[in-house]
């Protein structure tokens, strides 16, 4: 066995130098996961959001963990989750993310994920108001002026709609009912969301209007349709509220019905005259939500009741698009629709076959092969499905799309083929697989690289085993004038050298 290293002043520079570039990548990496999610949440992707913003999330990255606080308050891409909703937004919000200091604020002002603690709303507004948060200065102002009768929590309902006034009201001016405040909210939204009957005939019988609306713009019913509270939704439908009316987003009571699961509340929307068609900013429609949150009973519903099938959401994703990425189970329901040709392409040139691949929906490939979709169709930037599945590391789903006839040395954009990648990736069994299918093992990418260096830059000596034993060639240059054993030797892969020798 060779002696060890000594460490020299030069190598100690290398080290840190090394160490500085990583942490810079990571960051950089981070930036991008953040950018690629907002980008998944305006395509109504929120599922993939959701995944692309966990990593940098846990590595501490604040913009990170506020919007996955966010997609967690709303139910987008995950669980409706309000404590874990709470967790996110106030690990951001003790790392100085204003945003997030702000919201945490409101949650604690309405006992949503953590109990109700005024106290603590007001030490976070304060903090939010001196990064810069105009609006946090006026809620502490607000809550100021507001009897004590907040922080107690009174429990009769008659303080909630006319509360006791203080400083100026004090002088006869009495709270309108329609913006009477509990829990941070307007009374009549607070009791909507809740799912609190009894209150919501109390504040309607007093002349609430029901046209107010939170931040994003929903009304009493469509806070009533996400929380799937049935009883809350005939009483604000019998009072006479629009059944279409739409939040900032386009989103109608009907839409958040259905991408929350809540079939009672779509089944009685529908029978109030609730447009199954309507489409939200971004072109969604109830039907396009309740499949990408893949609640199968109510996409079978909405399709029972007429809706269409045959329409493309914002990118030109279609229903099966969404099922393949989503919700292999919802792939069998659409066929019950009007139909959908399997190899239809997005506005990138991606089918529904790629879309799965990209989600690893191991059980969503095996539909679509079922029925006939083409594995050879490669999308705009020429990456097959195979590719994407090795791409994203989805072992599954690449080891299905390894049928007869499948372009085992087709190349992505950056000239790699599926077996560099799974080398590269140390997907060992994909490895196998590929090369049990014949795919060629010497063959170079832009740069040179063989899947051979480039499982040799990664250390995966148990691919480097198979590919040697498949004949790949030892001896292969790259544009750099590299072997793979001299790859090893600069990544300091010590193993991996005694193996290429």
């Amino acid at each position: 066995m060779a002696p060890p290293r000594s460490t020299t002043p030069w190598t100690a520079l290398a080290s840190v130098a090394l160490m500085l570039v990583l942490a810079a990548n990571a960051g950089v990496a981070q930036q991008s996961a953040t950018a690629a999610a907002d980008a998944a949440v305006r395509a109504g992707a929120f599922d993939r959001a959701a995944n692309l913003l966990g990593q940098p999330a846990k590595a501490g990255d604040p913009e990170a963990q506020y919007k996955l606080a966010s997609l967690y308050r709303l139910g987008r891409g995950v669980e409706q989750d309000e404590v874990a909703a709470f967790q996110w937004m106030r690990s951001a919000a003790e790392r100085g993310h204003a945003e997030a200091q702000l919201q945490l604020a409101k949650m604690y002002l309405a006992g949503r994920g953590v109990a109700v603690d005024v106290a603590e709303a007001r030490a976070w507004l304060a903090k939010a108001a001196a990064n810069g948060r105009s609006e946090a200065a006026a809620l502490a102002l607000e809550i100021a002026q507001q009897p004590r009768r907040e922080e107690k929590r009174a429990s009769a309902w008659s303080a909630t709609v006319a509360p006791a006034a203080t400083g100026p009201q004090a002088a006869g001016q009495s709270v309108r009912k329609d913006v009477a405040r509990r829990n941070g909210l307007p009374a009549v939204l607070d009791a909507a969301w809740r799912g609190q009957a009894q209150a919501l005939s109390q504040l309607i019988a007093a002349g609430v209007a029901l046209s107010v609306t939170d931040e994003a713009g929903n009304a009493p019913l469509a806070l009533a349709a996400a929380g799937g509270h049935r009883a809350s939704l005939e009483l604000i439908l019998a009072a006479g509220a629009d059944p279409n009316a739409a939040n900032r987003a386009g989103e109608t009571a009907l839409m958040l019905a259905a991408g929350l699961g809540h079939r009672d509340s779509v089944e009685l929307l529908l029978a109030r005259n609730a447009a199954i068609g309507s489409r939200s900013a971004s072109g969604e429609t109830a039907l396009s939500k309740a499949i990408r949150a893949c609640k199968v009973d109510v996409a079978k519903a909405l399709i029972g009741k007429g809706a269409r099938v045959a329409v493309t959401v914002e990118g030109g994703l279609t229903m099966l698009m969404l099922a393949a990425a989503f919700c292999a189970e919802a792939i069998a329901v659409l066929d019950a629709g009007d139909g959908i040709p399997v190899n239809a392409l997005d506005d990138r040139g991606r089918t529904a076959l790629w879309h799965a691949a990209d989600r690893g929906n191991a059980a969503a490939v095996r539909a679509l092969l079922g029925k006939g979709a083409d594995s050879r169709i490669a999308d705009q930037q020429g990456s097959l499905p195979l590719l994407r599945a090795i791409e994203s590391g989805e072992k599954a789903a690449a080891q299905l799309l390894l049928v007869e006839g499948a372009e085992l040395d087709r190349r992505s954009s950056a000239g790699n083929t599926a077996l560099m990648l799974a080398a590269q990736g140390g997907q060992l069994e994909v490895v196998r697989a590929l090369l049990q299918h014949r795919a060629s093992a010497d063959l170079r990418n832009e740069q040179g690289y063989t899947a051979l260096m480039l499982a040799s830059a990664a250390g995966h000596g148990e691919v480097i085993k198979a590919l040697l034993e498949a004949g790949a060639d030892r001896g292969l240059r790259n544009k750099r004038r590299q072997t793979a054993v001299d790859i090893a030797n600069a990544s300091g892969q010590s193993a991996v050298v005694e193996l290429l020798k």
